[in-house]
């Protein structure tokens, strides 16, 4: 019995990846891959919202963008909680959202934990789900709190300018995939990728699929990989992606610093958001005044 459960918990490991609540974990596992393959042999790999950011209040977070295309897309009457009737007009207002509002880290110690990494001589990245359309508020966003990726980015310094496929389905290898990986991570049609300063974004596509192109455009390769997400599927998605592969070893962890906001906000949805839709209708009227 004791065999079996500690098979279970390898297991459950593999593919769900380290459950922590601190950044200190993360700068941990990093320096315990540099010791056992070397700095130059370690990437660390982080998500943007709720992981390295996340909004100071719930309306236009990443729980309230998620709460909204679940319950509001497609609907034929727009209740007064919901911010838009599409897709493309919830992307619109969530452009405008990330214009106006000043994000901060989601601990005291992420910044400088970052930077200690980044000090040491650790390559460090950001794969976020957010869209190219962001970039420039993005980066100000990272900007603000005193982030920088571009000088621990792989590949180029600057990256590669606009936007471009990720892959293409007919000509797998070139993209460090297979038809292998195309059925067994459901490959879809892709849609276009920007990468550029450090900041890899992915337009809300299979993170692990997306890190492994990245490292084929960039010709680089890892002995070991630090991966850290606030979605339990993306761990689980890096996990699948990366398993085949017998020459990297990837700790992926499920970080969840401020699952209290997450919580906070799924006990009142739609009063959070009724209040950010009247707050979000008021600048409106007020800029078409001023304009």
């Amino acid at each position: 019995m004791k065999a079996f459960l500690t098979i279970l918990l390898i297991f459950s490991s593999i593919c769900y990846g380290k459950e922590i609540t601190s950044f200190t974990e993360i700068e941990k596992q990093a320096l315990s891959y540099a010791k056992k393959y070397g700095v130059d042999q370690t990437l660390v790999v982080l998500d943007i919202d709720n992981t390295v950011l996340t909004m100071p209040r719930q309306f236009g977070s990443d729980q309230w963008f998620s709460w909204q295309s679940k319950n509001c897309l497609g609907k034929t009457n727009n209740k007064s909680y919901c911010a838009a009737s599409n897709f493309g007009e919830l992307l619109n207002v969530q452009g405008q959202l990330f214009a106006i509002s000043t994000m901060v880290p989601t601990e005291k110690i992420t910044v400088k934990t970052i930077h200690n990494l980044q000090q040491r001589g650790f390559k460090v990245i950001l794969l976020t789900s957010r869209g190219p359309e962001f970039r420039n508020s993005t980066e100000l966003q990272l900007s603000e709190n005193g982030l920088n990726f571009a000088k621990t980015a792989i590949g180029p310094g600057q990256g590669y300018g606009g936007t471009y496929l990720p892959y293409k389905l007919n000509n797998l290898n070139r993209y460090g995939l297979n038809q292998s990986d195309a059925k067994r991570l459901n490959l879809k049609k892709p849609r276009p990728v920007s990468y550029m300063n450090g900041v890899y974004m992915t337009a809300g596509q299979n993170k692990g699929v997306m890190l492994r192109n990245l490292l084929a455009k960039t010709n680089t390769d890892f002995k070991a990989i630090v991966f850290a997400d606030d979605h339990k599927k993306h761990i689980t998605r890096m996990n699948q992606a990366f398993e085949k592969l017998n020459y990297v070893e990837v700790m992926a962890f499920r970080y969840g610093a401020v699952d209290h906001l997450v919580k906070e906000f799924k006990t009142k949805p739609k009063l959070y958001s009724a209040r950010g839709v009247k707050f979000l209708n008021s600048l409106k009227r007020t800029l078409n005044k001023t304009l």
